[in-house]
């Protein structure tokens, strides 16, 4: 029983030894010369989502070391040649590796592997064909271009892979104690012909649209802002699409009470979502609003148009509009109407023109309320501004992602893209964030280029604002919309390859 032990133990050590010699290449050096020379006779190359594998065959006996210095990995192979099929520069054309150089060193050969990012790498060799493999994690996060813009306004990017693609992200950091932020329109660049035909012809200027789509580098010029973001989703026309006040007006409805950015007048920001209870008395009846500065889709709807939507109201002949100027009704209208510009129209689906018709007269008086409801009770002080948005990414440090009950379509909801987001941290720091996505015809997240920015599902999204410090965050219009503006600079890169015009912009201005 004993010899069968000691010959069991003798295999096994026997097994060990020779995996151990096996694992590495053995090298011999006698009086400064190597016994034998190898030849490198291949470089390969292995790849999937975690990992990048250079594979350097080997024919013969290798001894190698390795150093690294800023941007190269150097491997030095002290008694290999080339064989003549390698070429002088082994193209990789990676976010992790671009290239291997290969030049003669010494009696040997240094094999100069460039990184353009920090990553680590384990670097071990194989027998029975001789092999040194290195493999390079794919994984890594790099800050980099910091500058600060004014006092409390910092910007800076991060670089990181998702798989074997990567995504890079800019980032405004913002102290809301020094800085000032509100949402922001566009408006029209008039020339000095149009201003002097405008001056004179009072009512070309009723035609001017209310709403007025322009890049985000541009309102941010027109409202004198040190920087800005791209703001909530919009109709093609301009029209906020979901909650939007500002300045205490109320512009748009919320959308199945979708999660907004709240802004006091303390300048405290907080995420939440949003509901609405509107109506309007008139005697002792309350009818319900249903809706502001929106097109009907009800005839049981009653809609709310501000000055801010435009000269006039375009409405069924059949609709029944109340015209109220500074709290009475000055007119009765059916079909389009003009808004007055210190008054506004309530415009009645025809299920109300009858009784609206035969009971509202001129003179009467007419009281709107809005009553902006927010889920939480936390939010303190008065309302200032509302910066509609969603899904929510993140609820008191937990990933929330409310993108069902919020009812997005797959478009916002699935799929990587260019993203827009802001999140609050722990100590009230903003953070306005911006993902670059694949430019237009480079969108094929199949495609082997990997020279571009991938974008980010809400999910990894989510993830990125809370390693970044964000208890709270909020997605926005994402995708051609996405856009970060610093001084007058874009930040990011557009996926359309230019800034696309949008209906707001949320800026960050100096605190005067």
């Amino acid at each position: 029983m004993k010899i069968i032990s000691c010959l069991f133990l003798f295999i096994i050590l026997f097994f060990q030894l020779s995996a151990i010699a096996a694992e590495k290449p053995v090298f011999v050096e006698k009086d400064g010369k190597y016994l034998e020379s190898s030849i490198l006779k291949t470089i390969r190359l292995g790849e999937d989502s975690q990992k990048l594998r250079i594979v350097l065959d080997i024919e013969g006996k290798a001894y190698y070391k390795f150093d690294k210095d800023e941007r190269y990995l150097n491997i030095y192979l002290l008694n290999a040649k080339a064989d003549p099929a390698i070429p002088n520069v082994f193209e990789v054309k990676d976010h992790i590796i671009n290239y291997v150089k290969v030049t003669n060193h010494e009696n040997g050969l240094l094999l100069k592997i460039y990184l353009p990012h920090v990553v680590s790498y384990n670097i071990f060799s194989l027998g029975d064909p001789s092999r040194l493999v290195v493999d390079f994690d794919r994984a890594f996060v790099e800050t980099k271009d910091y500058e600060t813009v004014a006092d409390g306004v910092c910007f800076y990017r991060v670089l990181k892979t998702i798989g074997d693609k990567y995504v890079l992200a800019n980032i405004l950091e913002v102290d809301p104690k020094k800085t000032v932020i509100s949402p922001g329109f566009g408006e029209p660049e008039i020339g000095f012909l149009d201003s002097v035909l405008r001056f004179f012809n009072s009512q070309d200027k009723e035609k001017q649209p209310g709403f007025y789509k322009t890049t985000v580098s541009q309102i941010a010029k027109q409202n004198d802002a040190i920087a800005a973001v791209n703001g909530t989703y919009f109709s093609w026309a301009g029209l906020p699409l979901g909650v939007f006040m500002v300045n205490s007006e109320i512009i748009s409805y919320p959308i199945y009470d979708r999660t907004a950015v709240v802004i006091t007048k303390e300048n405290n920001l907080y995420i939440d979502n949003i509901t609405m209870d509107s109506y309007f008395t008139h005697g002792d009846i309350k009818y319900s609003i249903t809706g502001i500065n929106e097109p009907r889709t009800s005839r049981k709807d009653i809609i709310l148009y501000t000055p801010r939507y435009g000269a006039s109201v375009q409405a069924k002949s059949t609709d029944f509009n109340i015209i109220v100027e500074d709290g009475f009704v000055k007119g009765r209208s059916c079909g389009d109407t003009i808004i007055p510009s210190n008054g506004f129209v309530l415009s009645a689906g025809d299920m109300y023109t009858e009784f609206l018709s035969s009971t509202v007269k001129n003179g009467d008086k007419i009281k709107v309320v809005v009553n902006i409801i927010p889920y939480s009770t936390t939010i303190t002080g008065e309302v200032l501004h509302l910066i509609g948005g969603g899904p929510r990414l993140l609820k008191s440090g937990r990933i929330y992602i409310s993108k069902y009950e919020e009812k997005f379509r797959p478009d916002i909801a699935q799929g990587r893209a260019a993203r827009t987001a802001v999140g609050i941290k722990k100590d009230s720091k903003l953070l306005f964030v911006t993902v670059n996505g694949k430019p237009r015809g480079k969108d094929n997240e199949k495609s082997d280029d990997k020279e571009y920015s991938i974008g980010m599902t809400l999910t990894e999204l989510a993830y990125f604002l809370k390693t970044l410090g964000a208890v709270d965050a909020l997605n926005f219009d994402g995708g051609g919309s996405s856009t970060t503006v610093v001084r007058g600079n874009i930040k990011n890169i557009p996926v359309d390859g230019a800034e696309r015009k949008v209906g707001n912009a949320i800026l960050i201005k100096p605190v005067n």
